[in-house]
């Protein structure tokens, strides 16, 4: 029987200012999403479910970059790197959709969960623990661990591991716990010639894997073409040459008096491209290949969401659904509402893109 092949992983790290994770007077460290409880003695949290709903915390959308760390050993990715990982590392993850924290606003943002487990540590013996669940009180890395690993082999290109960390020393509920993320070398080598930013190596003064093999780099070669176009980082840009085709597009003639209504009503100052949505005229026709054509309101008749982060809702079917932008970003992205299911979906990063792809 032929021995699975293993890769060369590294553990990675990300900006201190994470998606989801906040600090507050209560603690250190504190997830914006709330696990289930294992052990009703010490508290201790089912890691390993991730919560059905996960949510991003407001105002944490970074610009510019594509994979970030998540808590408990995840990945936040964009939706080009989860196609590019679909690709190469198939069935090393599962993928859920994010949303704006409590909100069912989703988010451009995937949460990646890697499938693969590994240890890289153990906690010493003499550490305390919980007589109901055994867990440990505290697991601080530096002090209490007997081995702490950062480079491994495992049969997988992106792995996470199994065992935890706290950031107390005393009480892992002062400061929240959390668990490494690893990725393969030649991943990370692929991803840094692709500008898939937002991530590094774990900073370590010894490196075991300080350069490609020959097999890693030919790895690397063949999954730049097996990845097409995805290889290029296309950003969006709103500019001069968008903003005209779109507004010749749906026929746009200014109108000041609706731009007026539009930032009284929702107590916003319209940007660009909210200056042309409010300009399209009412009952204009937006197809954007469903059952039926959503049709634009007259400013009057639109709506915001009761969530903190508000949508406005301005183009309606006669299914009672309807198409939302968000007027205080500056792209201006689109979503669309199910009054049925009453959820909501990303559809386009931004409203430009109905006409730019």
């Amino acid at each position: 029987m032929k021995d699975q092949q293993h890769f060369r992983l590294t553990a990675i790290c990300s900006s201190d200012r994470r998606m989801d994770i906040l600090d507050t007077r209560r603690m250190l460290d504190t997830p914006v999403n709330t696990y289930e409880v294992c052990c009703t003695t010490c508290g201790f949290p089912n890691i390993d479910k991730t919560p059905d709903t996960y949510f991003i915390a407001k105002g944490r959308d970074f610009s510019g970059i594509e994979v970030m760390e998540a808590d408990m050993g995840n990945l936040f990715v964009s939706n080009r790197v989860k196609k590019i990982l679909e690709i190469l590392c198939p069935d090393q993850c599962e993928y859920k959709r994010t949303f704006i924290y409590q909100t069912g606003i989703p988010t451009k943002w995937w949460l990646a969960i890697p499938n693969t487990m590994v240890i890289n540590g153990e906690v010493k013996k003499n550490i305390k623990r919980c007589t109901t669940c055994n867990q440990p009180m505290h697991a601080h890395p530096g002090t209490q661990y007997k081995f702490w690993l950062h480079e491994l082999a495992a049969p997988a290109d992106i792995a996470k591991a199994s065992n935890w960390y706290s950031m107390d020393e005393d009480d892992w509920k002062t400061g929240w716990i959390g668990r490494d993320v690893f990725l393969s070398v030649r991943l990370i080598s692929l991803l840094k010639i692709i500008s898939a930013k937002g991530f590094e190596k774990l900073s370590l003064g010894e490196r075991k894997y300080k350069s490609l093999t020959k097999a890693e780099k030919d790895w690397v070669e063949q999954s730049i073409v097996k990845i097409g176009n995805l290889k290029d980082n296309v950003k969006f840009e709103v500019t001069s040459d968008k903003l005209d085709k779109f507004k010749h597009h749906f026929s746009v003639t200014n109108m000041p008096e609706a731009i007026i209504a539009f930032e009284k009503k929702f107590k916003v100052s319209a940007n660009e491209i909210t200056k042309i949505i409010c300009s399209i005229k009412s009952g204009t026709q937006i197809d954007i290949g469903f059952d039926s054509p959503f049709v634009i309101e007259d400013v009057k008749n639109w709506e915001s969401t009761k969530t903190k982060t508000k949508l406005v809702a301005f183009a309606f079917d006669e299914f009672g659904n309807n198409l939302l932008f968000s007027p205080t970003d500056k792209n201006c992205p689109l979503y669309f509402y199910d009054h049925e299911t009453m959820l909501y979906d990303l559809i386009q990063l931004s409203i430009l893109n109905l006409i730019n792809p």
